[in-house]
C-alpha cells in the first residue's frame, strides 16, 4: 500500500445520489418522527450519538485503508493488487463503496440511541407497574451503575429531566442478576 492517499468520491456521488452527507441522512431518517421526540433526541445529544454511530458503522464495512472523513472517502492512492480482497468491486476492479455500505441499517442505530426518561425506563423497560416508575427506574439505574447521557428540561415543569440511551439500558438490564442467572453460586453448586 501507499502512503499517498486521494480521494475517492463524496458521500453524494459514491452511496447516496441526492444526500449531501451520513449526518444528513440519519437527520431526514428521524425527520418524520414525532415532533417532541426529535426535540428530545436533538437536545439530549442522541442526535450526536446517532451519526458517530453511522459513521463508525461506515467506516468499519469498509477496508482498513479507507475512510470517511466528513462526506469525503479517502483511501490509497495506489493500492495493492490484492488491497480490495474481501471486498466488492466495480467492473474497473476499483473498489465499490456503495456495496460495502448498502447493508448498513439505520434502524438499530436509532433504536440504541433511542433516548429515554426514568418514566419510560420504568414503564417500558422494566415494566413496572408501581404508582411512580419514575422511581423505580432511577433507583434501577443507580444500582447498575448507569449514568445519565444528558439531562433536558421536562417538557411540562421545564425541570431538568435525565435522559438515558435505550440501548445503554437494555445492555446493563440484560447483565443484571435475574431468574437463571444467579450469582452466588459457582457453576459447580448449580448441577
Amino acid at each position: 500500500m501507499s502512503d499517498t492517499t486521494t480521494s475517492y468520491g463524496t458521500w453524494c456521488n459514491r452511496v447516496e445520489q441526492y444526500s449531501t452527507s451520513p449526518d444528513a441522512d440519519v437527520a431526514d431518517y428521524i425527520g418524520g418522527a414525532d415532533t417532541a421526540w426529535r426535540e428530545r433526541v436533538e437536545r439530549s445529544g442522541a442526535l450526536d450519538a446517532m451519526t458517530a454511530d453511522y459513521r463508525t458503522a461506515i467506516n468499519s464495512a469498509l477496508p482498513d485503508s479507507v475512510s470517511l472523513c466528513g462526506d469525503e472517502f479517502i483511501g490509497p492512492a495506489y493500492p495493492d493488487d490484492d488491497e480490495w480482497d474481501g471486498y466488492p468491486t466495480d467492473e474497473d476492479g476499483g473498489l465499490d463503496i456503495a456495496a460495502c455500505v448498502e447493508d448498513i441499517s439505520l434502524d438499530p442505530i436509532v433504536e440504541a440511541n433511542d433516548p429515554l426518561s426514568l418514566e419510560e425506563i420504568g414503564r417500558d423497560e422494566l415494566k413496572s407497574a408501581a404508582k411512580n416508575p419514575a422511581k423505580v427506574a432511577s433507583a434501577a439505574m443507580s444500582r447498575l451503575g448507569l449514568k445519565p447521557h444528558a439531562y433536558v428540561p421536562h417538557p411540562d415543569s421545564g425541570r431538568p429531566q435525565a435522559i438515558y440511551l435505550a440501548g445503554q439500558v437494555r445492555a446493563a438490564l440484560a447483565k443484571r442478576p435475574g431468574q437463571g442467572k444467579r450469582t452466588d453460586l459457582t457453576d459447580t453448586d448449580q448441577t
